[in-house]
């Protein structure tokens, strides 16, 4: 089994530590140079093929990214959850725990959807494993921000991946530049993240291929050009995003319904549309649905048994503690394909266009952007 391959010059997971380590004044993997103010914009679902494929739309944003043409890998699973904690942990899923959209609790036997309330059945501090860079920071007395939609303050997910920084609820791009300004002048050094979700959300309902989601990349280029003027000396950002995404005709989403052979000894289904993490009733069993689900997808998807996933070093080296929340089997698409418990899955859900997830280069290349002091 060959799995697909990225060209991939970084990892996702570099980002953020090495603008951390940039305030120190050490040597990091993106080599950015030392400067006393460092931030990192997130832009949710502008993958590098994505924003290459559009480059005449962008041209603020491929001029900036021509200069050094970085591709980060935002590692599997390529979903925001994963990615975002990646970011601001530097290590893989395996270690910081946050291995997909919704996976099994080992203990409860609950499903936790990462972007939803984890709790009472787990614990946003112990959940997530790892420190953030803004714990490192704070302890080298850096002060910190992270912004977002307002909506995000108080989260489970905001607790536990933005822990260290004082999070701000913001309106707009405009608004999060202003701020950002403002905590800049404020302090000698500082750590701030932005986020952008707009890219994201038109690329699930109406596909990456559309009118709509042009639109929101012009109208995203055309607001980013003001990062020109708010930067100023000794202090960087770096765009850069999550994950990218294909588009799912309905004719590839494959519905399974209760009454189907491939949930035979499946007790539980997590992950997302690209990558079903199936959780059985018993690791007997575990055969016999990787032969199923193999038989009827083919070359359209891997399907490969946790230990395979481990073997593969998809999720990075994988913590005793980790481990158990991975699924007994994994149905990975290669091709324009995603999976939906029919009865379970959500409308909303069932009638996304764009989707990601998965292992290709297409869903896990991301455009690396150093700016200010470091373009």
């Amino acid at each position: 089994m060959v799995l697909p391959t990225t060209a991939a010059t970084v990892r996702l997971a570099d980002v953020f530590t090495s603008c951390g380590a940039a305030l120190r004044g050490e040597d990091n993997p993106l080599g950015l140079a030392p400067v006393s103010k460092a931030a990192v914009l997130l832009v949710d679902g502008m993958g590098a093929q994505n924003l290459e494929a559009r480059r005449g739309h962008a041209r603020w944003l491929t001029e900036k990214w021509r200069k050094r043409t970085l591709i980060g890998d935002s590692g599997f699973p390529s979903t925001t959850a994963s990615a975002l904690t990646s970011l601001t942990t530097g290590v893989h899923p395996g270690e910081h725990g946050i291995v997909g959209y919704t996976v099994r609790d080992p203990t409860s036997g609950a499903l936790i959807n990462h972007l939803k309330n984890w709790e009472p059945h787990v614990q946003p501090a112990t959940w997530q494993r790892s420190p953030t860079v803004f714990e490192v920071a704070q302890r080298d007395g850096i002060p910190s921000i992270s912004m977002g939609e307002r909506r995000f303050d108080g989260s489970d997910f905001t607790k536990a991946v933005w822990r260290g920084a004082t999070f701000l609820g913001t309106d707009s791009l405009a608004d999060q530049f202003q701020r950002l300004r403002e905590f800049f002048d404020e302090n000698n050094r500082a750590l701030a993240y932005l986020y952008w979700p707009g890219l994201d959300r038109t690329g699930h309902s109406s596909g990456v291929n559309s009118e709509a989601w042009i639109r929101r990349l012009e109208d995203l280029d055309q607001q980013l050009r003001e990062l020109d003027s708010v930067l100023r000396d000794e202090e960087g950002l770096v765009i850069t995003a999550d994950h990218g995404m294909l588009d799912v005709s309905d004719d590839h989403k494959l519905m399974v319904p209760e009454t189907s052979a491939l949930l035979h000894s499946v007790t539980a289904w997590g992950g997302e549309p690209r990558v079903a993490q199936l959780y059985l009733d018993t690791p007997d069993a575990t055969a016999d649905v990787v032969a199923a689900w193999s038989e009827t997808l083919g070359a359209d998807a891997f399907v490969l048994s946790r230990a395979d996933a481990i073997d593969a070093s998809l999720f990075g080296e994988v913590a005793n503690e980790v481990l158990p929340r991975i699924g007994d089997v994994l149905v990975l698409a290669v091709q324009e394909r995603a999976f939906y418990r029919s009865e379970v899955a959500s409308p909303q859900s069932m009638k996304m266009v764009g989707q990601h997830g998965s292992l290709t280069a297409t869903e896990r290349e991301v455009p690396v952007i150093p700016l200010g002091a470091w373009a």
